[in-house]
C-alpha cells in the first residue's frame, strides 16, 4: 500500500491545486503565503501511523518536503520522501544525512549549501539541504526504493495529489496492466489517472480517513511532539534507513563537492 500526497490540512499550500503555489505563478500572481508557521501532522498523517502499526500500510511515498510524516511517527525505513525533507541536510561527499530540530536554511542558491560541515572523521564535506526544487534531479537512492516498493504493493492509495509531477505520478500505476495491483485516488480535483483507478473519490483526505479508520475499527492517535532530534536511538535508525542520494553524486547542485 503506497500513499502519496497530503498536507494542505496542516496549513501548508499545495502546488497544483486551484490556489496552489505553482498555479499562482503560472497565472502571474503572487504565490499565497503559508497559513501556519509551525505546522503539525494532520488527522490523515496520524491515521497513516496507526495503519502502519496495524500492518495495513506497508510503505509510504511522499511528495511533500515538510517533514510531517517523520514527525508523526512514521519509521524512516518505511518512507521515501521523493522531494526531500526540510528538516534534513546531507553531505554529498560521503552521503551521511542529518536530521535537525528545525527547518534547514539554504543560504546559497543552486549550490544548496547550508553553511554546516559534515562531522564524519576525515570527510569535511559541506552539507546541503535535501529539498528538491523544480528541474533538480531526483534523489537516486530514494527513488529506487520507491520504485521497488511500488512494484511489490497490491494497492496504491493516492491521497491529496494532482498526479501530475513525474516520476512520482508514475509510481502508483506500476503493474496495473498485469492485474496484480489496484489504485485508489482521493483528491478534490481531477487527475490524469482517474480512468485507471479502481475507485475514485472526490473528497478531502481527512474526511475519507475518518471513514476508513472507523470501518477498520481503529483509533486515530493524537499528535505529540516526539522530539526526534534529541532521540539518539531514533537518529541512528534515521541515518541508516532514510534513503537519499549516492555518495559522490554531484548532479543535483552547482559548484564543487
Amino acid at each position: 500500500m503506497i500513499i502519496i500526497g497530503i498536507s494542505t490540512a496542516a496549513g501548508i499550500n499545495d502546488f497544483r491545486g486551484p490556489t496552489g503555489v505553482w498555479t499562482a505563478r503560472a497565472r502571474g500572481f503572487v504565490p499565497p503565503t503559508p497559513t501556519v508557521r509551525n505546522p503539525e501532522p494532520t488527522l490523515t498523517h496520524m491515521a497513516y501511523v496507526e495503519l502502519m502499526r496495524n500492518n495495513y500500510l506497508k510503505f509510504l511515498v511522499s511528495q511533500n518536503c515538510d517533514g510531517l510524516h517523520l514527525k508523526s511517527g512514521i519509521s524512516a525505513n518505511k518512507i521515501a520522501e521523493l522531494h526531500g525533507n526540510s528538516n534534513c541536510e546531507a553531505c554529498a561527499k560521503c552521503g551521511k544525512v542529518y536530521y535537525r530540530q528545525t527547518r534547514v536554511n539554504q543560504y546559497e542558491h543552486k549550490t544548496w549549501l547550508t553553511g554546516n560541515m559534515c562531522t564524519v572523521p576525515n570527510c569535511n564535506g559541506r552539507l546541503r539541504c535535501t529539498t528538491v526544487a523544480f528541474t533538480q534531479s531526483m534523489p537516486d537512492i530514494c527513488l529506487d526504493k520507491a520504485i521497488k516498493e511500488s512494484k511489490m504493493c497490491d494497492l496504491s492509495l493516492c491521497m491529496g495529489t494532482s498526479m501530475r509531477v513525474s516520476p512520482a505520478c508514475d509510481l502508483p500505476s506500476m503493474n496495473l496492466k498485469s492485474g496484480r495491483k489496484k489504485m485508489v485516488i482521493v483528491n478534490l480535483q481531477k487527475t490524469p489517472y482517474d480512468d485507471q483507478c479502481a475507485l475514485r473519490i472526490f473528497a478531502r483526505c481527512d474526511d475519507v480517513m475518518r471513514m476508513v479508520m472507523k470501518e477498520l475499527n481503529l483509533t486515530i492517535p493524537l499528535y505529540t511532539d516526539l522530539e526526534l532530534w534529541s532521540n539518539p536511538q531514533w537518529l541512528v535508525d534515521f541515518e541508516q534507513n532514510w534513503p537519499f542520494r549516492t555518495a559522490g553524486d554531484t548532479n543535483w547542485f552547482s559548484g564543487d563537492i
